[in-house]
């Protein structure tokens, strides 16, 4: 859990604009390489940092996300752990329902029990 949480700091550390990157996260999938996002803040929409992070994964052929964490980087300089927003447990369902997702100091879930009684999207034969 320590690597991953320090990879996402690393990433929101490097790229931090309290206007347009505040939150870092890291995935890592099951082979064990690690990929990193940062959230796009702009004036129309948001993309949270989990989903540029899993996209990155995707796009190299990886899909097997084991694990996941979401870190905003204060104006303070603090951090703090942020679990999923609702749009983000709805991406982990549909596509790694399976993976842990970190969403505290000490505490990990599965990503199939943020969202109770979620819609699954069928798909067409």
């Amino acid at each position: 859990m320590k690597t991953l949480i320090d990879e996402a700091k690393k990433t929101i550390d490097q790229l931090f604009s309290k206007d347009k990157f505040q939150v870092g996260s890291a995935v890592k999938t099951k082979s064990g390489k690690i990929y990193t996002g940062i959230s796009i803040n702009c004036q129309k929409m948001n993309l949270c940092a989990e989903w540029t992070a899993i996209g990155k994964a995707f796009s190299e052929g990886n899909n097997d996300i084991e694990i996941s964490v979401a870190i905003r980087k204060k104006d303070d300089g603090s951090y703090e752990i942020y679990p999923p927003c609702a749009l983000c447990r709805e991406l982990f369902i549909t596509y790694c329902p399976n993976a842990e997702i970190i969403i505290s100091e000490n505490k990990k879930v599965k990503a199939s029990e943020l969202l109770p009684h979620p819609w699954i999207k069928k798909v067409r034969k």
